[in-house]
């Protein structure tokens, strides 16, 4: 029997307080992300205990409700039936008696963040494998001046360098302004004329007005600072302009306010941020390249745990425009992803418990062919504590694995089995690849014997041992 998941909703939404508690839904990969006005309303422990439910967390300014691969069924079935503002509308809600949230600033900038970037990272993983691909090709003897290279080329590298495009759009939607207005100050800021002032020197005019030369593509806090602020512009405008004209003079009024600030404050202050961060991780590889792996690699359950690990992808995007690799955050999800793939996979070879094992199962299919690591960890792992400890030892194993051999991802994208043409070095050389293999492998090895060795109740799962 399929799963009813316009009553999975209905609960859901009971046990957070109702419609009028929530202020925002929308969903990523495994998780359904809701936005309450008042937490003290939500029965996290009820939600904890409904049976197509895997896990909850509470992170950043919200609750995190883990579904699993079935989330887009139950996301649908929730927006279909209760009047709750979800992803694809733009507008903002603002209840009055919303409680005033109590998350420090930090928790405030990684719930940005996370609502920012993750609605644009799979567009960006697939622009990451085909980019990989194309090495593949041409290690299969696909010329590099043929314009079927070129195209190839254009396609893998398009969601990078329009990615001010992209978060105009998901920051719109964030920060509840015009969408369109949001997406074409993104296309100015990548604009070819606007690049090709670079060549005029560090500063240009406009009106007398200082304007900053920077080639904004692939960039990531210019456009989230402008569209931040312009958020702020576009209810001033809408005050100041009569209703009877606004269909046409509130965008013109809006641009013309936005350009100034967008070329001559918010674009240059991120792109000083950017600069900055990227001159911290220079140095930091410089001096020791083998300590971001490493730190990373064993925080890398915690990052996933709190959904944390969307706020480093500003970093990793720093990286693969400047050094272009990373060797931190996707080189330390090596351990994550094929830790969650082994851990299942032992789960499912030594449990009787006939739920557990076909949980088991799926989880290890997705871990390992997609890289998709949340079913297993809060399926799994958090609900029997030790599978947790193993996938430590792992990540643990894995971070250490890859400092030493100085492991690098030359495409965007998480690993998986399906991904792993992103560990290859675009100058045509193979240890690179041959030791991410190897680190996955090694991987797989010890989360399998740690979650044997170190065993698990699966009585959790109620139902008698087969």
């Amino acid at each position: 029997m399929g799963k009813n998941y316009e009553k999975l909703g209905d609960e859901i939404i009971t046990r957070l307080g109702g419609e009028q508690n929530i202020t925002k839904l929308f969903h990523c990969a495994t998780r359904l992300r809701f936005q309450l006005a008042d937490m003290s309303k939500a029965e996290l422990e009820g939600i904890k205990k409904l049976p197509d439910v895997m896990g909850v967390v509470e992170s950043v300014g919200g609750v995190q409700v883990i579904i699993g691969n079935d989330v887009a069924s139950a996301y649908a079935a929730i927006v279909a039936k209760h009047k709750i503002e979800n992803s694809s509308d733009g507008k903002k809600v603002e209840k009055a008696d919303a409680a005033p949230e109590k998350n420090g600033i930090v928790s405030k900038i990684l719930n940005v963040l996370s609502a920012i970037l993750g609605p644009a990272i799979p567009l960006i993983m697939c622009s990451g494998l085909i980019s990989a691909l194309l090495i593949i090709l041409t290690k299969c003897g696909l010329s590099t001046e043929g314009t079927t290279y070129t195209i190839i080329s254009m396609v893998g590298n398009a969601a990078l360098y329009f990615l001010p495009v992209l978060l105009a759009y998901t920051s719109a939607k964030k920060f509840g302004c015009d969408i369109m207005t949001s997406v074409f100050l993104g296309a100015i800021m990548i604009s070819p004329t606007l690049i090709g002032l670079t060549e005029q020197g560090s500063f240009v005019s406009l009106f007398g007005l200082p304007v900053k030369t920077v080639n904004y593509s692939s960039t990531v806090i210019p456009i989230i600072l402008t569209i931040w602020i312009f958020s702020y512009v576009e209810k001033l405008v809408v005050k100041i302009v009569p209703a009877a004209v606004k269909f046409v003079f509130k965008p013109l009024l809006s641009v013309i306010i936005m350009i100034p600030v967008m070329l001559c404050i918010t674009g240059p202050i991120g792109s000083y941020c950017g600069d900055l961060l990227c001159k911290a991780l220079t140095a930091i590889n410089n001096v020791a390249p083998w300590s971001s792996v490493l730190i990373v690699g064993c925080l890398a359950p915690l990052l996933v745990l709190t959904g944390m690990h969307l706020a480093l992808i500003p970093l990793v995007m720093s990286m693969f425009a400047t050094a272009g690799y990373d060797n931190m955050l996707f080189v330390a999800f090596i351990g994550m992803n094929f830790s969650q793939f082994g851990v299942a996979l032992a789960c499912m070879l030594k449990t009787k418990n006939k739920n557990l094992r076909t949980l088991a199962s799926s989880c290890a299919i997705t871990a390992f062919l997609a890289g998709v690591t949340e079913p297993t960890l809060y399926g799994i792992c958090v609900r029997m504590k030790k599978p947790l400890i193993a996938t430590w030892i792992a990540c643990i194993v894995n971070a250490i694995f890859c400092a030493i051999f100085s492991v690098r991802v030359y495409s965007f994208g998480a690993p998986s089995f399906f991904t792993m043409p992103i560990f290859l070095n675009p100058d045509g050389t193979m240890s690179n690849f041959y030791f991410a293999i190897a680190a996955a492998a090694i991987t797989i090895v010890v989360s399998f014997v740690s979650t044997w060795v170190l065993g698990f109740d699966d009585s959790i799962y109620g139902e008698e041992a087969a």
